[in-house]
């Protein structure tokens, strides 16, 4: 079962590099993708993490709440926008954010926001997670 589990995430990370390739990324060995996963591999994303008052501080800040709708309606910061992780992954979502600001994720799990901030960065963004 483990095993089947795995295949099916192989898979979908490949639909996710033809995803990349689409997005104008070149899937070889010298592509800027692989380049800048490079670079974040050699940073800190620890160095991602802010609390309300230093996000305050950071370029026109756009307050992303990425949990879904439902936790989001429960309580949320006044300024956020609600994009649900699992339906950003649209080009239409994407368009939504602004490359000139910086982009501050809310979520419950920070393995999610870890992971969506890693990818906003490798697609230019400055991206940021909210303690």
């Amino acid at each position: 079962m483990a095993v089947a589990a795995g295949y099916k995430n192989v898979n979908w990370m490949r639909v996710g590099i033809k995803g990349w390739h689409k997005a104008f990324y070149a899937v070889d060995s010298d592509s800027k993708l692989f380049m800048t996963l490079m670079d974040l591999n050699q940073g800190n994303p620890s160095s991602w993490v802010v609390d309300l008052p230093e996000a305050g501080t950071l370029k026109n800040p756009t307050f992303l709440d990425i949990r879904p709708a439902a936790r989001f309606e429960a309580g949320h910061l006044d300024r956020a926008i609600n994009i649900p992780y699992a339906e950003m992954w649209t080009f239409e979502n994407f368009e939504k954010l602004n490359k000139s600001k910086d982009i501050v994720l809310i979520h419950d799990d920070p393995v999610v926001s870890g992971a969506f901030a890693m990818t906003l960065r490798l697609l230019d963004y400055r991206a940021f997670i909210l303690q």
